[in-house]
Formats: structure tokens, C-alpha cells, sequence
């Protein structure tokens, strides 16, 4: 039997609503004890990781975050519109934050915001990525874009100083895994092969 058919939501409540919602769940557990959990809820996001011809560089935007209380080189990406694709999302993310388009996309799959949260995080890996347009930030929004060398990758995932590295490790492999429709994305996902597994 699964967990969840052994945990009985018993109410939902707001308890804060601001740039994320905080919902108070009650569950009754097993045990019969009832508990409270705080649950964030909120919009789906969509990240892309980019990268440029011949898989070069990977297009990163340098911005400040107000939890680690400074700049960190992120996945471009940000939240859903109502009734957008997260293809499409991921894609005017990267095009308003940094100006560049692919030739090709592959949709790499979602995984939970967190353990707490009813919120999916969507990756996109773009290949052939050019600049072509103005970024267009929003109000809140500035930063710099950056073009990481992909012999950098890897060690850049793994320090442990970007929000999605988990997103883009479980990306890459999904793409390493893949049967792409196009010949732009093959060459990528077998450039992404040697990166994996390269010392």
C-alpha cells in the first residue's frame, strides 16, 4: 500500500500569501494523529540550459539572489504564464533574460520544487543558441549574461553555487538517454555523452 493511501488530508488553509503562497495542510497520519504541514504552492517555473554553436559555451545569467544574499550564475528561467507550455515558457525566459534563441529545444522533463511544495520545476536544453534579440527584464529583474565554457560544466554543477543544478543534472542525463528528432540536438546529446563521462 502506498503512503499516500494511509494519509487523509483533512483541511487546506492559506497561511501567507505574498510573492509565494504558504498553504497549511492537515492531515490525519496512520498513527491517527493529526498534522500540520506547510506546503508551497505557487506557479510552475521553466529553466534552459543553453548552449551556444557547437556547444562552446553554456548561456547563464548572472543575477542576485535575496536567500544566499548574492549573485549567482543561474539557468535563465522564471514562472509559467497562465496557459503556457513550459517549452514555451522556458524559452521567452531565456529570450526576455538573455537575448538568444536555439535553433532546436529538447524538453528534458519536470521534478518537484521541493519535498514541501506542490510546485514542478521544467527544463528545457536548447542547442545551437545565438543572440538575437534585446533582453527585456522585468521591474525586479537585473543582471548579466554569461557564457560559461562547457569544459567548465560539470564542476560548475557540482560546486553547489546555482539554484537548479539538480535540474540541469537531471536534464543532462535525460538528453544523454534521448532519441532527438533533430540532427542539431543528436550531435548535442552526443557531445553530452562524452561530457558525462569524461574524467
Amino acid at each position: 500500500m502506498l503512503a499516500s493511501d494511509t494519509w487523509k488530508k483533512i483541511r487546506t488553509t492559506t497561511a501567507y500569501k505574498g510573492f509565494v503562497t504558504i498553504n497549511r495542510q492537515t492531515y490525519e497520519e496512520p498513527s491517527g494523529a493529526v498534522t500540520d504541514w506547510d506546503v508551497i504552492a505557487g506557479r510552475d517555473s521553466a529553466a534552459t540550459l543553453a548552449f551556444t554553436p557547437a556547444a562552446s559555451h553554456v548561456v547563464l545569467f548572472e543575477q542576485f539572489r535575496v536567500g544566499p544574499e548574492k549573485s549567482l550564475l543561474e539557468l535563465p528561467g522564471g514562472y509559467l504564464n497562465s496557459d503556457e507550455q513550459p517549452m514555451d515558457a522556458a524559452l521567452r525566459e531565456l529570450r526576455e533574460e538573455t537575448g538568444y534563441h536555439p535553433e532546436s529545444a529538447f524538453y528534458a522533463g519536470s521534478e518537484w520544487f521541493a519535498a514541501n511544495s506542490s510546485r514542478r520545476k521544467h527544463l528545457v536544453i536548447a542547442a545551437n543558441a545565438s543572440e538575437e534579440f534585446a533582453t527585456t527584464w522585468d521591474e525586479s529583474e537585473s543582471g548579466h549574461v554569461h557564457l560559461l565554457p562547457i569544459s567548465e560544466l560539470m564542476d560548475f554543477l557540482v560546486s553547489g553555487e546555482l539554484t537548479d543544478a539538480g535540474l540541469a543534472c537531471r536534464g543532462l542525463a535525460a538528453l544523454a538517454r534521448s532519441n532527438p528528432e533533430t540532427e542539431v540536438l543528436a550531435d548535442l546529446r552526443d557531445c553530452i555523452r562524452q561530457l558525462l563521462v569524461a574524467p
